[in-house]
């Protein structure tokens, strides 16, 4: 078993021997605390690396996307010319003029038709096996525009088929906070591999101030440290917070 770095030096410090490389590991928490600058921050350190992702967007379009790996500070342009970064794009369905193709997007036609979304991934990661990395924000988004058992069972098989059968790992966000949907997510929670939790520290947002933490609440076959960690987001990305000296707000370390 070949282990893997997330690329977010903050998180992969929590675990010191990486992920195995078959796994699908969720980011996790309500909006606003971080999740999808992780997963742009993760996807832009390989890209610069020279490795092959798949960048599939549900929440928002591909040139969203690409702006914000260029505020991250990650130049991307290049990487979509050269198939080294593959977006699929499963958010332009929404717009009554489709967008028409270019270099390094797929776009999905009906995103809801899961066989048609499983075989637009296929296509787009042939030649990946034992590399690259697949990139999903959010499933949160997927799980409202289609049925949320048949979703289910489609990132079941996702996982079956590109992290267990062609070791490709798959990063994807999970938004909590949609009662339509929250009585999916401790089924989500049971069929994944890892779970990295973000959130806003509860006692400091009783007091109306927002501290972003995040945690790793499990990572199957890897050591991990779970315990709740601050951070702050900086251009590059997340970088722990530095408060007095340390990586927790001070009202914390006078306890």
């Amino acid at each position: 078993m070949s282990y893997i770095t997330l690329g977010i030096p903050m998180i992969d410090s929590l675990l010191p021997d990486g992920m195995p490389r078959n796994s699908f590991v969720l980011l996790f928490g309500e909006g606003g605390t971080g999740k999808s600058v992780a997963i742009a921050q993760a996807a832009g350190t390989r890209i610069r690396l020279g490795e092959p992702c798949i960048f599939v967007t549900f929440d928002d379009s591909p040139s969203s996307i690409v702006n914000n790996f260029l505020r991250l500070g990650y130049e991307v342009r290049g990487a979509l010319a050269n198939n080294v970064l593959r977006i699929v794009d499963c958010f332009s369905f929404r717009a009554r003029t489709q967008p028409k193709p270019t270099e390094g997007i797929r776009i999905v036609q009906n995103p809801k038709d899961h066989h048609e979304l499983t075989g637009t991934l296929l296509s787009t990661a042939e030649g990946m096996e034992g590399k690259g990395t697949i990139f999903i924000d959010s499933l949160t988004e997927f799980f409202t525009i289609s049925e949320p058992t048949s979703t289910l069972e489609t990132v079941k098989n996702w996982r079956a088929e590109f992290c267990k059968m062609m070791g490709i790992p798959i990063f994807a966000t999970y938004h909590i906070g949609l009662k339509s949907i929250d009585e999916f997510a401790a089924m989500i929670d049971y069929l994944v591999d890892g779970i990295i939790d973000f959130r806003f520290d509860p006692l400091l947002a009783q007091q109306g101030l927002l501290a972003r933490q995040l945690r790793v609440r499990k990572m199957k076959g890897a050591i991990h440290d779970t315990i709740w960690h601050y951070f702050t987001i900086e251009r590059g990305g997340l970088v722990p917070m530095k408060t007095h000296g340390a990586s927790e707000p001070a009202h914390k370390k006078s306890k």
